[in-house]
């Protein structure tokens, strides 16, 4: 509870004027005014005069105003003119959420004018700042004013009434920005490199699709949506948070703090890789994420739902005392990491944990209030985020740098991969068999076979040649290769060759995409290894199936002596060397490193229950989504 005591004091209840204080002066009036608190806010204008007013000085009211921000603060003012001039002045209350001014004449209270912090310039009733009311005081007359103070939490509420000549306040405003205009170049500049750097980081993210570089983004941008909402904390600079008053005028900046973490603490356990180079430490930044978040969504279910800027103020101060503990604890986490990039992400989050640290204790002991910054700035502060963005950006640009090389180097192996391909596909042996086929089919007189022959022979030789310049192909196409060089084949076997060939009639194969000449060296070593070297009827299945809603599986099954069987013929054979299979094996996983297209392949041996072998199964799953 919050409790507002009151000591005896004797006071001069009114205040004169004189003409010198139209030119060049002021008047405070804290010693003559007098206050009366309203803790249930609900006492009408009407029965106000019948309230017991006591001097404002007697009052100790709490520098920090937490529970009590709900109550209505009455000051009362009563203001002579004796002189025979009219006194044009400013009258101000101090800094609050919003000042309604009567004026008690007759025995009636009549509404003289009204200010509040998030008004605009047009509709302040003094234009160049939301503390003053410009008050016309006639000559040789008394005036008694009730002015009605409300604010919200803050932890440096004050009642300080002051009257002033205009040329008075804008001489002081001119000489405080002669002081303090090292800030608002200082905070403008930060806010401006913060999104221009989120921009940036937003850029390379659409061209990377990286998530580090999203959070990374995010994170300048809650941060400078901070600096921004102190920069805002001015009368003189309107750029986003005037236009919603809400997210500026809640007394704190937790919102924009917790983000700040959160996409902070983010970006450092993507960036850095801690679940694969330190598992305990990325648990601790998991937890530590969650929490902020969880924190988050309570103080905007405060402030949005429940409507306690008091509560929010308070969770505000709690942390203000966990944060500087939980950043130093993070960092020294961090510290475990090694490699060049790890050592600019150190060094950038050590300036900004003491430019943090210099800013709160900035803001914790300055005592000096500030007329162009409601809200104490520190360039120490500014310093260190700079210098954090500094080093951040160099730790991304080197991570980006070796990327890209990688990528090349992914590249170049592909391309490599590609050529050794093509090469392992025009089989010597092969060619070698196919004209030794056409040229014993012309020499018997079969001129028909020997033409449909050569003509599937020059049909798969312009196919693999067309197709090995792509990346990828439709499964059609891929399926017309594998099916024209089992045609081919099948010729060399007569009658001892059965192939079995089946396709999922709901298998779109012009939509799905596999690399090319995938399923030939699984085909050709079936026939080559396989089936070469068995005695009698010799079958060979191809089944493409769709058993996956994320996959298809294609299934090159032979009814051969099995690997174990071939592998020994091989050993017996000094000049084979076969680069199909392992060429293969290479492309995928490039293909998989280079594009995120993971392809799965599994060979199982068939076996009889007396484990003799009955051939090989190949299972290819291609992804389709």
């Amino acid at each position: 509870m919050i409790c507002i005591f009151f000591r005896t004091t004797t006071v001069f209840a009114q205040i004169k004027l004189h003409t010198k204080i139209d030119k060049s002066g002021f008047i405070d009036c804290s010693s003559q005014a007098m206050l009366f608190v309203d803790s249930s806010a609900k006492i009408s204008l009407n029965s106000l005069s019948q309230e017991q007013f006591l001097p404002l000085i007697s009052f100790e009211i709490p520098k920090s105003l937490i529970k009590a921000y709900r109550y209505d603060y009455w000051l009362k003012l009563t203001v002579e003119n004796p002189t025979d001039d009219t006194l044009n002045l400013l009258l101000t209350t101090g800094l609050h959420e919003s000042t309604t001014l009567f004026r008690f004449e007759k025995n009636q209270f009549k509404k003289i004018t009204e200010t509040q912090e998030r008004f605009s310039k047009q509709q302040r009733p003094f234009r160049s700042d939301d503390q003053y009311m410009p008050i016309s005081f006639l000559p040789n007359t008394v005036y008694v004013f009730y002015a009605k103070i409300n604010d919200y939490p803050r932890e440096d509420f004050a009642i300080r009434p002051i009257l002033s000549s205009k040329s008075w306040v804008n001489l002081h405003k001119l000489n405080a920005f002669y002081d303090e205009y090292v800030y608002l170049i200082a905070y403008g500049f930060l806010v401006s490199v913060l999104f221009f750097v989120a921009l940036f980081v937003l850029m390379f993210y659409l061209l990377d699709r990286q998530i580090y570089y999203l959070y990374y983004a995010f994170y300048t941008i809650s941060i400078g949506l901070f600096n921004l909402w102190e920069y805002e904390h001015s009368p003189y600079t309107h750029l986003i948070f005037n236009h919603l008053p809400f997210l500026k005028f809640t007394g704190n900046s937790n919102i924009y703090v917790f983000l700040t973490h959160i996409f902070y603490f983010l970006f450092i356990f993507e960036f850095l890789e801690l679940k694969k180079q330190t598992p305990l430490v990325a648990k601790l930044f998991r937890w530590t994420i969650i929490g902020l978040a969880i924190m988050l969504v309570v103080d905007i279910f405060i402030l949005s739902i429940l409507k306690r800027l008091d509560w929010s103020t308070s969770l505000y101060w709690t942390f203000q005392d966990i944060f500087p503990i939980l950043n130093f604890v993070l960092l020294f986490t961090i510290f475990k990491a090694k490699g060049r990039i790890a050592r600019n992400i150190q060094v950038g989050s050590t300036f900004l944990m003491i430019g943090g640290l210099a800013g709160f204790l900035t803001h914790y002991f300055n005592n000096t209030p500030m007329v162009l910054f409601r809200i104490d700035p520190s360039i120490m502060f500014v310093a260190g985020t700079l210098l954090e963005v500094f080093f951040f950006s160099i730790a991304i640009g080197i991570k980006s740098y070796n990327i890209q090389k990688e990528q090349k180097s992914l590249h170049k192996s592909m391309m490599e991969s590609e050529l050794q391909t093509l090469r392992s596909q025009i089989n010597p042996h092969f060619v070698f068999n196919s004209l030794n086929s056409i040229k014993s089919y012309i020499l018997t007189h079969r001129s028909t076979e020997a033409s449909e022959y050569l003509t599937d022979f020059s049909t798969l030789m312009r196919a693999i040649l067309q197709y090995s310049k792509e990346q990828l192909i439709s499964l059609s196409n891929e399926l017309e290769i594998a099916l024209l060089y089992v045609s081919l084949e099948k010729r060399r076997f007569e009658e001892n060759f059965v192939f079995n060939y089946d396709l999922d009639p709901t298998i779109d194969t012009n939509e799905i995409m596999i690399p090319p000449m995938l399923l030939q060296p699984y085909i050709e070593n079936a026939i080559k290894h396989g089936l070469m070297n068995k005695h009698g009827i010799r079958i060979l299945s191809l089944k493409i199936s769709n058993e996956n809603p994320k996959y298809i599986s294609i299934e090159i099954e032979d009814n051969g002596i099995g690997r174990e069987q071939a592998s020994l013929l091989r050993k017996n054979t000094p000049k084979y060397q076969s680069m199909g299979m392992s060429i293969n094996d290479e492309r995928i996983n490039l293909l998989g490193q280079s594009n995120d297209f993971f392809i799965e392949i599994q060979i199982e041996d068939k076996k009889t229950a007396m484990n003799v072998s009955e051939g090989t199964k190949v299972i290819i799953r291609i992804p389709v989504e």
